[in-house]
């Protein structure tokens, strides 16, 4: 993407080889999720940029250093690589390492350091420091983690997202329990795996909220017990947990006030930087609600992709439901219209040929 908000070209461009700590990858399989067509109107991504960030493939190449992966490995990219050595990576908390580089590091110029990628001498960005968008990317060390190999590249690409982001919003996030009942607002692929997380977690009640008929179909397949129109959420009451897939203020407000005295939001959508939600003060403390937010659903990449292959794996996560189909890289910009017209939940692009 050259400049921003303006359609993806597809072009040979130049990639340095993996450098000390650095991993080749050679990408098989990338989702195209909503976070990277917000980035460059929405988070400050500078531009030019290869974008994408939740995708799977085979180690190619390691740099010096490099002991946790070798060449032909199978590998999910992480987007959210952990330093190991600040408070929040030494506590278990590695998703909110406080290293790496947020969006308004990028707006002030300060980068991840130089990137693999140009074009004629020109140096182009990686999106989240990943730039799955491609047949091959080059990252940190810590920037991948092994699967076993007998995991589909299109269901390991969503588990570099949409899955822990989704299902760990319901069971680290949220904490759903056994028997509570549960909304979730906005059923993308991040919200579907948030019904499938709370399913997971034992939801007795779980209630997929959304403006498309298909999506709430898709919602009762993979587990919730009712669908809802948008229109209609203000008949939810006494909620043990909302989970907001949208993050929008009108949705988080709608969650404030389904849930009980007690009961927990939880927001796992990206909302815009320039949006504000007011919570009565009053409510927050007489009716004991706990609102929170959910970044990458509270995942850690490193320790729990185990246990969500394992979850696919028993059939208790149907990852494959949720996957529209595939489409190769040229056809990108029309993934990316299907996406967000609706008529596709989640298109995963397979960049070889």
């Amino acid at each position: 993407m050259w400049r921003p908000g303006e359609p993806f070209q597809v072009q040979e461009i130049d990639i340095a080889p993996p450098g000390p700590g650095q991993v080749s990858v050679e990408l098989h399989s990338c989702g195209v999720c909503a976070s990277d067509l917000s980035l460059t109107t929405s988070f400050g991504q500078p531009t030019p940029v290869v974008l994408g960030h939740e995708g799977a493939g085979v180690v190619t190449a390691t740099g010096d250093g490099v002991d946790s992966v070798a060449p032909g490995d199978h590998v999910v990219l992480v987007w959210v690589p952990p330093c190991g050595r600040c408070a929040p990576s030494r506590r278990g908390d590695d998703y909110l390492c406080a290293n790496r580089k947020s969006s308004a590091d990028l707006r002030a110029g300060r980068g991840r350091g130089a990137s693999p990628l140009s074009v004629d001498g020109t140096s182009i960005h990686q999106g989240m420091a990943t730039s799955t968008f491609a047949q091959q990317t080059v990252v940190p060390e810590n920037a991948v983690v092994r699967i076993d190999d007998d995991v589909p590249f299109p269901v390991a690409a969503m588990m570099g997202c949409a899955v822990p982001t989704g299902v760990g919003a319901a069971i680290r996030s949220a904490r759903v329990r056994p028997g509570d009942d549960v909304a979730v607002i906005g059923c993308g692929a991040v919200g579907l795996n948030a019904v499938m997380g709370s399913v997971v977690a034992g939801a007795a009640r779980v209630v997929a909220v959304d403006p498309m008929p298909e999506r709430r179909t898709l919602a009762t397949t993979v587990g919730a017990t009712e669908g809802l129109d948008p229109d209609r959420i203000d008949e939810l009451r006494d909620l043990d947990v909302v989970i907001d897939a949208v993050g929008a203020p009108a949705t988080v407000t709608s969650a404030w006030r389904a849930v009980r005295r007690g009961g927990t939001v939880t927001v796992v959508g990206a909302g815009r930087p320039d949006q504000s939600v007011e919570i009565n003060a009053y409510e927050l403390f007489h009716d004991d609600k706990k609102i929170t937010g959910s970044f990458h659903g509270g995942i850690s990449m490193h320790r729990d992709l185990p246990m969500l292959v394992g979850l696919w794996r028993s059939g208790r996560l149907p990852v494959e439901q949720l996957i529209a189909g595939t489409a190769d890289l040229d056809s990108i910009n029309d993934v990316v219209a299907a996406q967000q017209s609706g008529r596709a939940l989640r298109i995963v692009l397979s960049p070889q040929p």
